[in-house]
């Protein structure tokens, strides 16, 4: 019995340790990361931030959802049902979405392992290589 409330009770540190997520007030996010937010999203106030390790988690009052970088990179840009800002994406990138889905527009993007995911209205998944370049289709 005192091995399982030793366990337990090891869990129950564990946990407090691992999970650093907490809420932040907007001014404790990098100065690149309020570049990014006022440059693309100009006029939309920060509702809530967390910092979960070394990221940076907000969400805009618009509903956007934005991850960054503990150095203010973004990584993860969701805007829900409402098209990208223009500019977030490589020009490249933007210039094939618009030629081969003229109806459609970008919603999501993340950034990882040097490549785009980028996820249009019709919740189609594309994926960019690191300049912008089309590499295929996701499922």
């Amino acid at each position: 019995m005192k091995k399982y409330l030793l366990v337990l009770m090891s869990f129950i540190a564990m946990s407090a340790f691992v999970s650093c997520d907490r809420v932040v007030s907007p001014d404790k996010l990098p100065a690149q990361a309020k570049q990014f937010i006022t440059a693309h999203f100009n006029g939309v106030d920060v509702l809530s931030v967390r910092k979960d390790g070394f990221q940076y988690d907000a969400v805009l009052f618009d509903g956007t959802e934005l991850e960054f970088t503990h150095g203010g990179q973004w990584i993860k840009v969701d805007c829900g049902l409402n098209p990208l800002p223009e500019g977030i994406l490589p020009a490249n990138t933007a210039k094939y979405i618009t030629a081969k889905f003229p109806m459609n527009f970008a919603t999501h993007v993340k950034y990882e392992h040097k490549r785009y995911e980028v996820e249009l209205n019709n919740e189609l998944d594309l994926l960019f290589d690191k300049n912008g370049n089309f590499m295929g289709a996701d499922d």
